[in-house]
């Protein structure tokens, strides 16, 4: 292999590749709608996130929303109490 091959292959090539993923993403972030800043309106209605379904008031799911196809197993599974 010449000196010249060795320099195509290990430098240029790879050198171009970096410069076209550059291009890339720098002409794709110019066609984006605008981003939220902080401190900026929050133009979305509100949704949140509960961790514990119980404290917010709201009857349990009953098996006739989950489904007839769901069974209780005294084995196996994650639980919430340790």
């Amino acid at each position: 292999m010449s000196p010249i091959e060795t320099i195509l292959i290990y430098a240029v090539i790879p050198v171009v590749a970096l410069l076209l993923l550059f291009a890339l993403t720098a002409i794709r972030g110019k066609g984006k709608a605008a981003s939220y800043r902080a401190g900026d309106d929050w133009p979305h209605e509100a949704l949140w996130w509960i961790g514990n379904p119980k404290g917010t008031g709201l009857p349990e799911p009953t098996v006739e929303a989950v489904g007839a196809t769901a069974t209780r197993t005294a084995r196996g599974g994650a639980r919430g109490t340790w």
